[in-house]
């Protein structure tokens, strides 16, 4: 009998097509391709390719007319976003910038642009007035007792009616006893001192500090020895004052050293040893340590120094705010000044800004340093205004 074939037999398993291996496999590629894609596709219906069309056309309908829309919206509100984040940004750069360019002045009001004032009245005076705790305080005689350290600003003109120190005692009751020497240094020239080598060191902040808090009249006597009779008489005469006063019944102790420290490249502070003496800044702060624990009950104001010009090797003035001294300009080793002034709670008279600045100092001073009558006066005043803050 002859076997029949069949050229296709269906498989239970659904979508699975079985090939007939006998077949002339010609025969197979000679088959119209729509009846296979038809078979392929028998399982879905009419209804389903209807419903299917129908959800494309709605789809289609809805997404021309108001996707566009939407889109273009959002694009829109993005760029407006983004031109506000770049006009804000560029607000606050201005602003950074304004506020490092007007460092340390203080700017007339945008609010009263006709408003008339002087140069010197933009200036931030950085003044930080403590006064001692109730608790603390102490006066026996009744006399407001000060005494002055410090080098030229106090020292000259000792005995001149128009010296800073006689026009404080013009100008208030207080008795004054001066004990500037006019050739000293806040920072010491040596870790140790060493008579032989430099005697006028010992008339540095730090070391007068220890003879008054600590009685350390030894090093005076080697110093004194060394210098013979070319010791200065303030220097002297600080000496005798300062190792026999009773500080116990003195009320205030005002300190000021002008710019020679920055002038002469005398370092404003060690990373490493905050209390170095050998640094401006690191002589204050041990001094203040001394004087602070021997005497609560002492007012103490620390005064930075009147503005001054560097001198470069032409003779030139230069900037003490462009030259940098060991890196640092003038109105930073005073900037360290109130820093140290503050985290000890003593008083702060700021006089690079607030007595003799850059605006004015063509009025009052002689040279690049040297304070002249008018200036003398302006820092008494300066002075006496501290010194009667709390009256």
């Amino acid at each position: 009998m002859q076997q029949e074939h069949t050229p296709h037999r269906k498989s239970n398993i659904p979508n699975i097509e079985i090939i007939d291996l006998d077949k002339n496999p010609e025969d197979i590629y000679r088959e119209d391709p729509k009846d296979i894609a038809f078979e392929e596709s028998e399982d879905i219906t009419c209804e389903d390719s209807e419903d299917t069309a129908f959800e494309d056309s709605q789809d289609s309908a809805f997404e021309d007319p108001e996707d566009e829309p939407a889109k273009s919206g959002g694009s829109a509100r993005r760029l407006i976003w983004h031109i506000a984040f770049v006009l804000i940004l560029a607000l606050c750069v201005g602003l950074i910038y304004f506020r490092f360019a007007n460092w340390g002045t203080r700017v007339p009001s945008f609010f009263d642009p006709d408003a008339e004032f002087d140069d010197n009245d933009l200036i931030e005076v950085l003044d930080h007035m403590v006064n001692v705790p109730a608790d603390r305080r102490q006066d026996t005689d009744g006399v407001r007792t000060v005494v002055l350290l410090g080098n030229s600003p106090f020292a000259e003109g000792r005995d001149s009616d128009d010296g800073v120190v006689s026009l404080i005692g013009q100008m208030t009751d207080a008795a004054i006893y001066n004990c500037s020497v006019a050739d000293s240094h806040l920072a010491a020239a040596r870790e140790t001192f060493l008579a032989n080598e430099d005697p006028m060191d010992a008339f540095n902040l730090y070391w007068l500090s220890t003879l008054i808090a600590l009685q350390n009249t030894s090093i005076y006597e080697s110093a004194f020895d060394a210098m013979g009779d070319s010791a200065p008489e303030d220097a002297r005469y600080a000496y005798d004052t300062l190792s026999t006063l009773d500080f116990q019944n003195v009320d205030v102790l005002a300190i000021m050293y002008d710019a020679t420290d920055y002038l002469e490249e005398r370092p404003l502070y060690n990373m490493l040893n905050t209390t170095d003496i050998q640094t401006f800044a690191g002589n204050m702060e041990a001094s203040l340590d001394l004087l602070c624990n021997a005497f609560p009950h002492l007012r103490i104001i620390v005064m930075s120094p009147t503005y001054a010009y560097y001198v470069d090797e032409n003779g030139e003035y230069i900037s003490s705010d462009i030259h940098k001294s060991t890196g640092y300009s003038l109105s930073t080793y005073a900037g360290n000044l109130e820093r140290i002034a503050y985290l000890h709670s003593v008083s702060y008279l700021d006089n690079i800004y607030g007595t003799v600045n850059e605006e004015n100092a063509g009025d009052y001073l002689t040279d690049h340093l040297h304070l002249n009558a008018a200036g003398r006066r302006r820092l008494a005043e300066r002075f006496v205004y501290a010194l009667e803050y709390f009256d």
